[in-house]
């Protein structure tokens, strides 16, 4: 929106309480620093005649904070100096109360815009040191909160300067130790840790850890002075040691009235507590040094002490400090939530503490006879129940709840069942029996009220109706449930088959309860609240996922009730939680199929064999390609045949009958060669007639009085990582161009031994050298019955026995690792 000269000055005289509405909104056009640089001027020319009056300055401060962030850093540094020294004159008392707060949001501004300006750096260095002259314990406690703001920015960004006056700051920030203001309090905390290094760290931040681990010892040792105040009247079986290094704290008021007294120790107590959570969690520049030991006395101090011991000592004092010790005692849990925040892992070797912490606080707040109306200890049952969550989602399947869930679940049961009312049915005597007072008797108890209505309370039906409610419970059933969520996240697994059974009973009988009867239920009803009916679901979601190996989880049920509550609830937020666990249970019924497919890759698996010494594998199973790196050829398995072979063909190699006493082998059928490119090398596994030696490469002879001729086969044993095979093969088609000019009738395999570097000519039979890339020929001879031919044809069936041995060896071996793979 363009011309905002026109309503600026309408927008800062308008009203002290619409100012930072109309300031909003107009940021929302972002035109204003769009504007020519005369009517920029023009605005803060405005500011100023606002910050010269008393009554239009608080107007003028509202909308110097709102324009200062962004405020360009030339006009900022002309008016720096005019703006601090009318915030300064502000904050020493000399103006309006309500004044101070908005000048030190001023000075906050300043400080953070000085940080993108080196001028303006220089500047707040040199007022800081003066501001700091305003920071006493004598302001009006409306404007604590400010002066925090303000002073927590300027000893987090200007250390150094602030360090001066750390007496100052430190008398200021105990003075408040005993305020009721939780942000007072919450920020007197991170002031404090910020005083502890405000001067220099020394070398590696030895400094640092000196200060941070002294300032840890006196807020635990303050504690522990407090707490024996409060349990001055009780006794202990706790040991405390007695020399303690206390903060300098003011003296604490007394009075005559013991409550008064009490709560003024309970709520010193109570900050320095919240303090020692602040330093625990909030950020230090070198890494602290706990002392978790230290720090876990103080909380199981706290809790060794329960109200109804301290109520058996009955004077007015020790009742008042009791009334205020679930105070006490949850704010200390909010301690042990910050130490397993921040230490996580490292507070295992104390789960045992942990879990046995949990059980005592629980059965020392259990409210016996209390169903139908408000429990008693709600807050600190609430706080318990929040810890433990802590810890089952920090520690996981170490957290060790499992050893509590016994206990642990009653009273989660406890908490989460719902008030139902009980009917006594009552069988009258027959009044032909009874006198005639006794029958008017009867007749006037029946009217008052009837047996149908007669509840087990001993009031009336009307008083009953009002006080027999949940109505004030839903904060404890609420963290119940997320409770037992986390603990079945953490330890579902490890909680006994009898336990699960009956939560899962309990769990999904109160499901169908609760949502079949939810339109009919009254407004004091535990579930009438949508976020319980929402956690109510979540726990029947972490039965089902968290079950126990031998209890079944509740699976069928829970589909059902999600799909009836996404459709029937009355509130929006508790369909759309029941569809997402509808879609979550639906993933277990129907489960997705694999996505992504990973096959065995043939280079992995081949150089496995090879590097364990073994051979030549089936190509049957790896169809795809591979190149070697000596001679960068591809060798392809492309036609695999797994059934009975068919007539062989002229380039096929024949075989011979099959023999009953012999199994199936791998054998030669078909083999191509072609000029730069690998042979293409086809297996018969049903042909068992040829013999393929694994072990030394050959193709065995056949037993007939066929000789066999086929492709020379080539494995370099010396290289275990890559094996070179050659495959020469004789063409039938150039039978008549041997030496003799005479056409042959088979082809012998003859096997070449070659490197994988240099290759060596291949050598016949005939002691002649050849190509390996041409076949090579030579005429049969005829074999003759001789007592030689018989020794070595003999032989050659040994032979032909070991190798079948020894494939089925491998390939059962290759088979199983293949499998594995896979």
């Amino acid at each position: 929106m363009e011309k905002v000269s026109q309503i600026f000055g309408g927008v800062v005289d308008a009203k002290e309480g619409n100012v930072r509405k109309l300031l909003s909104s107009l940021d929302e056009h972002q035109t204003l620093w769009t504007e020519p640089q005369h009517e920029l001027e023009f605005y803060f020319s405005k500011v100023g005649a606002l910050l010269g009056t008393a009554p239009t300055r608080d107007r003028g401060l509202i909308a110097l904070s709102h324009l200062i962030p962004q405020c360009p850093l030339d006009i900022l540094e002309e008016k720096l100096q005019y703006y601090v020294n009318v915030c300064a004159k502000i904050c020493n008392q000399k103006g309006h109360v309500a004044s101070i707060p908005l000048a030190y949001d001023v000075l906050k501004q300043i400080l953070l815009k000085s940080l993108e300006s080196s001028d303006l750096n220089k500047l707040a260095i040199s007022v800081i040191p003066k501001l700091m002259d305003n920071i006493t314990g004598s302001t009006d406690p409306s404007t604590h909160a400010s002066m925090l703001d303000f002073l927590e920015t300027a000893m987090r960004h200007y250390p150094g300067v602030t360090g001066s006056a750390k007496t100052r700051i430190e008398d200021f920030l105990y003075s408040l130790v005993d305020s009721e203001d939780s942000q007072v309090v919450e920020r007197t905390g991170r002031c404090l840790l910020l005083l502890q290094q405000i001067r220099g760290g020394g070398q590696h931040g030895s400094l640092h850890k000196k200060t941070w681990d002294e300032y840890q010892c006196k807020l635990v040792d303050t504690i522990h002075d407090l707490l024996g105040k409060v349990f001055a009247h009780t006794p202990e079986t706790f040991d405390v040691e007695e020399d303690l290094e206390c903060l300098k704290l003011p003296k604490l008021a007394t009075d005559d009235e013991p409550v008064v007294a009490a709560r003024r120790i309970v709520n010193r107590l109570l900050n320095v507590i919240s303090y020692l959570e602040e330093a625990i969690v909030q950020p230090y520049p070198v890494p602290k040094p706990f002392r978790p030991m230290k720090v876990l006395n103080v909380v199981l101090r706290g809790h060794s002490v329960s109200c109804q011991t301290m109520a058996k000592n009955s004077i007015q004092e020790n009742l008042a400090l009791g009334m205020l010790l679930p105070q006490v005692q949850a704010q200390l849990l909010k301690v042990l939530d910050a130490l397993v925040l921040v230490l996580k892992s490292n507070m295992l070797p104390f789960g045992n503490l942990l879990t046995d912490l949990f059980d005592q606080c629980l059965k020392g707040t259990l409210t016996a006879g209390g169903k139908g109306r408000k429990k008693s200890f709600i807050s600190l049952r609430t706080k318990v129940y929040e810890s433990i969550g802590l810890w089952c989602e920090t520690a996981k399947y170490g957290s060790g709840v499992e050893e509590i869930t016994d206990s642990l679940l009653e009273h989660i049961v406890q908490d989460v069942a719902p008030f139902e009312p009980e009917v006594t049915l009552q069988v009258n005597a027959s009044r032909q029996k009874l006198s005639a007072k006794a029958k008017k008797k009867l007749q006037k108890e029946q009217n008052a009220a009837t047996s149908l209505a007669k509840t087990h309370s001993t009031d009336s039906f009307e008083n009953s109706k009002h006080l027999q409610s949940d109505y004030g419970n839903e904060v404890l059933c609420l963290a119940a449930l997320r409770c037992l969520v986390r603990i079945l996240n953490a330890a579902g697994c490890f909680i006994k088959p009898i336990m699960q059974k009956l939560i899962q009973e309990k769990i999904v009988s109160l499901c169908f309860s609760v949502f079949s009867q939810l339109n009919t239920g009254t407004r004091q009803n535990l579930y009438f609240d949508p976020h319980c009916r929402k956690a109510l679901m979540s726990a029947l979601h972490a039965l089902i996922v968290n079950p126990h190996h031998i209890c079944p989880p509740p699976l069928q049920y829970g589909v059902q009730l999600f799909s009836m509550v996404q459709v029937q609830d009355p509130n929006g937020d508790v369909r759309a939680r029941a569809s997402e666990l509808s879609r979550s249970t639906e993933t277990l019924i129907h489960p997705r199929k694999e996505v992504f497919y990973f096959p065995v890759e043939e280079n992995a698996v081949k150089d496995m064999l090879a590097s364990k010494k073994k051979l030549a594998l089936n190509p049957a199973f790896f169809p795809a390609k591979r190149t070697y790196d000596a001679n960068k050829t591809p060798i392809s398995f492309e036609k695999v045949k797994q059934s009975v072979p068919e007539p062989a063909a002229t380039n096929v190699v024949e075989s011979v009958e099959d023999s009953e006493d012999e199994e199936q082998i791998a054998t030669v059928e078909e083999v191509t060669i072609e000029e730069k490119q690998s042979p293409e090398v086809v297996y018969n596994l049903d042909d068992d007639e040829n013999r393929a030696n694994f072990n030394s490469g050959e193709l065995q002879k056949s037993t007939t009085d066929k000789t066999v001729e086929s492709a020379a086969i080539e494995i370099d044993s010396d290289n275990e990582e890559e094996n070179e095979v050659e495959l020469i093969e004789t063409d039938a088609q150039k039978s008549s161009e041997t030496p003799n000019g005479k056409a042959k009738d088979d082809d012998e395999v003859e096997v070449i031994e070659q490197p994988l570097t240099t290759p060596k000519p291949a050598v016949t039979q005939n002691g002649k050298a050849g190509s390996p890339k041409s076949s090579q020929k030579r005429k049969p001879e005829a074999v003759e019955e001789t007592a030689e031919s018989s020794e070595k044809k003999s032989k050659a069936n040994v032979e032909a026995e070991d190798v079948e041995a020894r494939v089925d060896d491998l390939v059962a071996e290759f088979v199983d690792e293949l499998n594995d793979d896979v």
